[in-house]
């Protein structure tokens, strides 16, 4: 098992979404031994390749995934009426594209904090992950 800290203060932006979140128990025992270990709000990306699975850990809320991943990429969305916002996303063969993580508003430490992951991602995500500029919120 292999993982990877994405987050780690309780007001960092950058947080799971919800959509599609399952609770601990649906986590492979390594996974779940080394999330256990995490302060609670710290957010993870890990892969279980023994498993089959990818995911997303924060708050004893997952995102699991089926490996192989189609890709990835970081989106980026900047404030000009509203917020604008930075999101990881993710694409399976079975479930297509999927917003796995992000942030309400963009804040350019998040950004640069995901940028300076890129690599550390695609090693473990097992796909390349690209940098999508998505303008401005107007």
């Amino acid at each position: 098992m292999n993982y990877l800290t994405l987050a780690t203060t309780q007001p960092d932006p950058l947080q799971l979404y919800t959509g599609r979140l399952v609770g601990d128990e649906h986590l492979p025992d390594a996974v779940a031994a080394q999330v256990a270990t995490a302060p609670r709000a710290h957010l993870l990306a890990w892969s279980a390749a023994e498993a089959g699975l990818v995911g997303f850990s924060q708050n004893a809320q997952n995102l699991i995934l089926p490996l192989p991943l189609v890709g990835a990429g970081i989106g980026i969305m900047k404030p000009a009426k509203a917020r604008g916002f930075v999101t990881l996303f993710v694409s399976t063969a079975e479930q297509g594209v999927i917003s796995a993580l992000g942030s309400p508003t963009f804040q350019q430490a998040t950004l640069d904090g995901l940028l300076a992951q890129q690599d550390a991602l695609a090693a473990l995500l097992g796909c390349s992950v690209t940098v999508e500029d998505w303008g401005y919120d107007c």
